[in-house]
């Protein structure tokens, strides 16, 4: 499931997937709204790791349980990667992918921060990205995480092109007009 925040961390795009998921609605999951879907034990670990790597502008991973629509959880793992211009090399915010956690059933689980790792899951299932663009930017991340020990000119190339989908997934849907995102 993808999503994109800008560069005060505030969440400007989620895709069609989490509102299935989690039953919330774009007014009540846009900004910070998102982490009311995050089981109440695990809302310190993840809004603190999310906030840390906000500051630091650095990719991380998140572990925590996510609430679905009827009130049960997963364990799903959030991986992100910073967006940033390509020019200038400001920061605009992050491009993310959740997806289930592999070994959700596994006993002992608990919510984890890593900051300044990256390796997004695979989404599967109700995870699984539907839109067309939600699935580019499923591979465009995969990409930039198995390529990253190639140097800074494949990985330069990569991030123009996660800046340029990050930009098309937050423009509003209304802007679209009659293009359909999701088919």
């Amino acid at each position: 499931m993808m999503w994109v925040t800008d560069h005060r961390g505030y969440c400007t795009y989620l895709c069609q997937e989490w509102y299935d998921l989690t039953g919330q609605k774009p007014a009540e999951a846009i900004g910070t709204g998102w982490i009311e879907a995050v089981h109440p034990e695990d809302r310190a670990v993840v809004a603190n790791g999310f906030s840390e790597a906000c500051r630091r502008q650095i990719k991380f991973m998140l572990r925590y349980r996510l609430k679905r629509s009827d009130g049960t959880y997963v364990w799903v793992l959030d991986a992100a990667s910073p967006s940033f211009t390509p020019l200038t090399h400001d920061f605009v915010g992050f491009l993310g992918l959740v997806s289930r956690y592999e070994d959700d059933e596994a006993q002992g689980l608990t919510a984890k921060a890593e900051i300044g790792n990256f390796k997004p899951g695979r989404g599967q299932d109700e995870f699984a990205p539907r839109g067309k663009l939600d699935i580019a930017a499923d591979h465009i991340i995969a990409a930039r995480a198995l390529t990253v020990e190639y140097g800074s000119e494949v990985a330069a190339s990569i991030d123009n092109a996660l800046y340029a989908l990050t930009q098309t997934l937050r423009l509003d849907r209304s802007e679209m007009g009659s293009r359909d995102l999701h088919h």
